[in-house]
């Protein structure tokens, strides 16, 4: 059971990239997924994934799995945000996954925006 489980009071929205279309021109994503969370926001400059310099508006604690090789194929609504306005979506920055201490399964993940 997830320690942070009792603090998620919201929720985001998810789309897992599927596959490339028009001859590689399109990004095609499958459904949206809504998931608990907690946004912390927060501006601070962290290291991205590709090892840039960037400025992240926050932290989204969560119990979906992200894990670092899926930044690059998610697309992530904020609490509030409406899913079907593409333009309010974002990309993650880094991420984190956290694994329960006594079992060594998943427990959430820490997704930077």
């Amino acid at each position: 059971m997830s320690l942070f489980l009792e603090d998620m009071r919201e929720t985001f929205h998810l789309r897992r990239f599927l596959r490339m279309t028009d001859n590689n021109r399109r990004e095609e994503y499958g459904p949206v997924e809504p998931h608990p969370c907690r946004w912390a926001p927060g501006a601070r400059r962290v290291q991205s994934a590709e090892g840039k310099q960037v400025v992240a508006t926050g932290t989204l604690y969560t119990t979906a799995v992200i894990a670092q090789e899926d930044l690059e194929k998610v697309l992530i609504w904020l609490p509030g945000a409406d899913p079907a306005d593409y333009k309010r979506s974002r990309k993650p920055v880094q991420s984190f996954v956290h694994k329960d201490l006594e079992t060594g399964s998943f427990d959430h993940s820490e997704v930077v925006l």
